[in-house]
């Protein structure tokens, strides 16, 4: 790694050993995601399965477990996540840990200046419920929470995931582009912000408007504080649960997230969903993107549900089967609109129109 400059954005430039050992792993997981899946696909056929057409997961999970093809695809699923993270030479984990003194040390100095100024408010009372501490969510060893330096490996982890060039951030301005139009949007939470590139894009695209982003992590807080001030950016960093905001009523005009809802056991929608509508305004918007279910797929449903167990996410299922319609109306959200987004979701095209999309997502807009 080479050495930082106090003048560089916090952090340190990964070597070309660690990048090429990264572009592999993209790779075998591009392998795995395309010829792999397709194959246990097609033996899970010619064992029987039927495909598309019905069935359950106990039958599906009959036919492929003790396939090779798709023994191969899970071990893949499950460890080249921990090579990204743990590999003793190029893994994310032990990059930062080879500087860990330095980079606790000037991320605390940076992110103190914002508590200074209240841009930054952290709580260490927080009561962290358990499902947050208790989870290495995507096997992010100890969770976003453990260490001082969880919120800079998560960064970089989402950061090697994409192809060089590539903004990672499309992913927020797509979820933007789905909010009426018909209204003003003055003051915006991201809700889960993590290290605040949801809140960065928001500001990019409508300056001068209030940005609130909160999180149960004080390390990504610490981390989207520093991020903001590098582009000289002006928003509030807040630790919270999101459950139990501080906020008074109506005080938001828009809030998003971004993949958060797998994330919650499943009995907490209810008061997560009424928590986010009391917070906004009159004609407020609750948007966002989740992970779902290819419908009338039992086979792509299986190796959903299984893909989170294998990479540490253990409310996925539990998620993909709620209701989110009623749940969302039933928080006091009165216009709901649920729609399939396929053009992030999947960079892997299928040799045949006959193979289940291996992933999609849904967008989320609830209007109050």
């Amino acid at each position: 790694m080479t050495a930082e400059r106090t003048n560089a954005p916090f952090g340190f430039e990964p070597s070309r050993e660690f990048r090429a050992f990264h572009t592999f792993l993209a790779a075998a997981r591009n392998h795995r995601m395309g010829p792999l899946y397709e194959q246990t696909h097609a033996d899970y056929r010619r064992a029987g399965g039927n495909g598309g057409n019905g069935g359950s997961a106990k039958d599906v999970l009959g036919v492929i477990d003790n396939q090779p093809s798709y023994q191969l695809y899970a071990w893949a699923m499950r460890h080249l996540q921990q090579f990204k993270y743990d590999h003793a030479d190029f893994g994310v984990v032990p990059a930062i840990g080879a500087r860990k003194s330095y980079l606790r040390q000037r991320l605390r100095d940076l992110s103190d200046e914002g508590i200074g100024t209240g841009e930054l408010t952290l709580d260490p009372d927080l009561d962290l419920p358990d499902y947050f501490t208790m989870t290495d969510f995507h096997q992010h060893p100890g969770g976003v929470a453990g260490n001082p330096l969880a919120g800079l490996a998560y960064e970089m982890s989402r950061a090697i995931r994409f192809k060089p060039g590539a903004d990672s951030n499309d992913l927020y301005r797509n979820i933007f582009s789905y909010l009426p139009a018909d209204r003003d949007y003055r003051r915006m939470l991201d809700w889960g912000t993590s290290f605040g590139a949801g809140v960065r894009t928001w500001l990019e695209a409508h300056p001068g408007t209030e940005a609130h982003g909160v999180d149960l992590s004080e390390p990504c807080l610490r981390l989207a504080y520093v991020r903001a001030r590098e582009r000289n950016m002006t928003a509030q960093w807040r630790q919270q649960d999101v459950e139990h905001l501080s906020y008074p009523d109506g005080t938001f005009d828009v809030a998003l997230f971004a993949f958060m809802l797998h994330e919650f056991p499943a009995a907490r929608f209810p008061a997560l969903f009424k928590e986010a509508a009391r917070v906004l305004s009159e004609r407020g918007v609750f948007v966002g993107f989740e992970l779902a279910y290819v419908a009338g797929s039992a086979f792509q449903n299986t190796l959903q549900d299984q893909e989170g167990w294998l990479n540490d996410e253990p409310f996925m299922p539990a998620c993909f089967k709620s209701d989110f319609q009623t749940l969302f109306r039933e928080a006091g959200f009165s216009k709901v609109t649920i729609r399939r987004f396929d053009q992030m979701a999947d960079n892997v095209t299928h040799s045949s129109p006959d193979i289940p999309k291996r992933q999609t997502w849904n967008i989320y807009v609830a209007e109050k």
